[in-house]
């Protein structure tokens, strides 16, 4: 495999440090920016010394005592990493962006109960309670609301009134006052119009403060986000390093990319890139979401295949951090044994990040709970189930608590979830979230409701909770050890961000938003150019550029989705016709080993 034509200084130290001295003459000229830093680029130490920058000529930036930079995250990880590497200086507004928003939009409460009237999310509920006049604008979980003497917002009204707001030309005087600067971290995922928004006074003298935006728009993976950024004010800044990866990587990301070709590490070293693909498997291949994917047991087959007797055995094998990403929960929940929640729940979301509060129950506290009780924490045990640790004067005291958790601990390990529900229920000993109760209590009522052989259809928070209740609650307890990451597996969203020695990624179908084959081949110089314009396209891209661009030393991409030959030819050119190699099945359509 050659290296790309790169046009980039001779290492990632220099192209860095060249990133760096155009950043702070955009930042000494008044000029907003947005640095481009793609995956291991640096976009955190890029971050950081502008921040230290501006910290060293405070009175060039923030001439008053009362203004400070804004710096703007995506996560309160990443908050409070930037907090600790520039100690926390009270000059630096370092904050969530939610945080940010809520507090420089919360006093302006005409102006947001003006918004709430314009918002189409509100309709329905200012429908049965138009009345709004004098009550408060609160924004605390995030849960919409309208009560006698409050309303409380959901997570997207904040940016979405913050939107409106910032077309406000003295909103935006206002802001600029407090704030001269502002950076914002990540910012292809912050919501969209958001940034417009905030540039929106770029040109007038005073009416916007300097913007910039650092990250990256191949990164951008969620929904409702911005992604690229492209204003008349801002100054394009490339950081073409990676401080991350081997030369194997780095050159297979700059033939995926060669619009921002990437210099490696001076001490990088070789590392790897092997393509498998299971074009030959025999077998009838999945339909619907999984068209053209081979069966699940197939494609386990294939992941053993690759880590016990592929090409790729070797550096797999002596990994000390290796790290198998998979596009859906419903591939990692067959190979770690929860494969029924998937099937519960219409979205990832209400089982994975626990918005179903049964789960988050589940998870965080019963669970948690019990295994404290097997491992005698009895202070954990009793801060967990937020009771005062009991008076256990007699004998009996003892057992009723040993006696409960004995069921729990049984019934947990044999039965259902909802035998496990019925029985902390049915105990007298800690409370059980009043959310809980309810969703119980709400589904034995609507089951009361129905006719004899009549089906459960809606809510569908009702249906699944009755799914919930079948499933074998030993998949609770797979699936918390999948969430506090104490296996090699993961999807390919939860790692953005992240970095590993070694990693492979399982490429197939489950959602239809993504097509990697179809984006692969849309490389290919003899495809038609529409084919970048599908809606999948750039999902897919994304999606397939931040899951490669985890792996520091060694990658192996397995496809179990059918590649059409551009495909193939494609990926033939990106890491050259020795690295991909064609999976071998036989008759029964097992993997074959490569000995035979």
């Amino acid at each position: 495999m050659t290296s790309p034509d790169n046009t980039v200084a001779d290492n990632a130290e220099r192209a860095s440090e060249e990133a760096l001295l155009t950043l702070f003459a955009a930042l000494e000229s008044r000029k907003s920016f947005k640095l481009e830093a793609a995956a291991g680029a640096g976009k955190t130490y890029s971050l950081i010394q502008a921040l230290r920058h501006i910290l060293e000529n405070k009175s060039a930036y923030l001439p008053r005592s009362d203004q400070r930079v804004a710096c703007l995250t995506y996560t309160k990880v990443a908050r409070d990493e930037i907090r600790a590497r520039t100690d926390q200086d009270p000059a630096i507004f370092v904050d969530t962006l939610h945080g940010f928003l809520w507090d420089v939009i919360s006093p302006y409460q005409k102006a947001l109960t003006a918004a709430l009237h314009t918002s189409e999310n509100w309709k329905a509920r200012l429908a049965s309670s138009p009345e709004t006049k004098g009550l408060a604008i609160e924004y605390d979980l995030g849960i919409r609301g309208i009560y006698e003497d409050r309303i409380t917002l959901h997570h997207n009204d904040v940016p979405d009134f913050a939107i409106q707001l910032f077309g406000n030309e003295k909103f935006r005087s206002l802001i600029t006052d407090r704030f001269p600067v502002i950076f914002i971290d990540e910012y292809q995922d912050t919501p969209a119009g958001l940034a417009q928004a905030i540039l929106s006074g770029h040109g007038v003298e005073h009416a916007s403060p300097v913007v910039g935006f650092f990250g990256d728009h191949w990164q951008q993976i969620y929904d409702r986000t911005g992604g690229s950024i492209d204003h008349h004010s801002l100054i394009s800044i490339p950081k073409n390093a990676n401080f991350r990866s081997d030369h194997a990587v780095v050159d297979f990301l700059n033939r995926l990319r060669p619009e921002l070709p990437q210099a490696a590490r001076a001490d990088a070293g070789t590392g790897s890139v092997t393509v498998y693909h299971s074009n030959s498997w025999p077998g009838v291949r999945l339909g619907k979401n999984w068209k053209g994917q081979i069966s699940q047991e197939a494609t386990q087959a294939c992941l053993q295949w690759v880590q016990h007797e592929s090409p790729s055995r070797a550096w797999i094998q002596n990994s000390e951090d290796p790290k198998v990403l998979m596009l859906t929960h419903a591939g990692i929940a067959n190979e770690l044994g929860y494969p029924s929640l998937p099937r519960v729940f219409a979205s990832n979301d209400a089982f994975a990040n626990k918005e179903d509060p049964v789960v988050e129950f589940l998870i965080d506290t019963a669970e948690p709970a019990i295994q404290a009780f097997s491992e005698r924490k009895y202070g954990e045990l009793f801060r967990l189930m937020g009771t005062k640790r009991p008076i256990l004067n007699a004998p009996k005291d003892k057992r009723r608590w040993s006696e409960s958790f004995d069921s729990l601990i049984s019934t947990s390990s044999t039965g259902t979830i909802g035998d496990v529900l019925d029985l902390l229920n049915s105990q007298n000993l800690f409370p059980v979230p009043t959310r809980v109760v309810k969703r119980g209590r709400e589904l034995d009522e609507a089951l009361l409701g129905l006719s004899p052989g009549e089906e459960l259809e809606e809510p569908r928070k009702l249906v699944e909770h009755r799914a919930l209740r079948s499933v074998p609650y030993a998949e609770v307890r797979a699936l918390r050890s999948y969430l506090e990451d104490s296996t090699v597996f993961a999807t390919k969203h939860s790692v953005k961000g992240a970095e590993f020695d070694d990693v492979i990624v399982l490429i197939g179908r489950g959602w239809t938003k993504y097509d990697f084959a179809k984006m692969i081949a849309a490389h290919a110089p003899q495809s038609k150019p529409e084919l970048r314009k599908a809606g999948s396209f750039q999902h897919s891209r994304n999606l397939f550029y931040v899951s490669a661009s985890r792996a520091k030393h060694n990658l192996a991409l397995v496809f179990v989705q059918e590649l059409s030959n551009d495909a193939v030819t494609v990926l033939e050119d990106w890491v050259g016709q020795e690295n991909v190699i064609s999976i071998d099945f036989d008759e029964t359509g097992a993997p074959r080993p490569l000995s035979t």
